[in-house]
């Protein structure tokens, strides 16, 4: 296995993580799904939180599998993505502890795994089933 293997694989087991939170949600696993900037709750929280985790995990099996479909699905999730971490801290006060510097580290890491994962399926577009 090559290190552009592993890597795709250590993106999808982090973007695994965070589908998991996604899909707990509702059951109390952190806060609400942040939904293009907005902190949702209820029951809003409660439908789309575990629809946007199941997504992510499909788009995490496609990262695994190495399969064609996950290219695409990995650009909407890294637009989604940009999206949210532009438009919390403008749509919400940043949550009770977390600085701008924590808040600038969370996006740096976030933009870098999603995007990551999306370089890296895009150097072995050639190899996808």
């Amino acid at each position: 296995m090559n290190v552009e293997t592993i890597a795709l694989r250590v993106f999808a087991v982090l973007i695994g993580l965070r589908a998991l939170t996604n899909v707990f949600k509702p059951l109390g696993a952190g806060s609400g799904l942040v939904f293009f900037g907005k902190l949702l709750t209820g029951i809003a929280n409660i439908i789309l939180a575990p629809l946007v985790g199941i997504a992510m995990l499909i788009y995490v099996y496609g990262l695994w599998t190495m399969r064609r479909f996950a290219l695409p699905m990995g650009v909407l999730y890294g637009m989604f993505v940009v999206i949210n971490m532009a438009l919390f801290p403008v749509l919400q006060p940043l949550p009770e502890g977390v600085t701008a510097a924590k808040y600038a580290v969370f996006v740096v890491v976030g933009l870098g795994v999603c995007w990551g994962a999306v370089w890296l399926l895009l150097r072995r577009r050639g190899e996808l089933a």
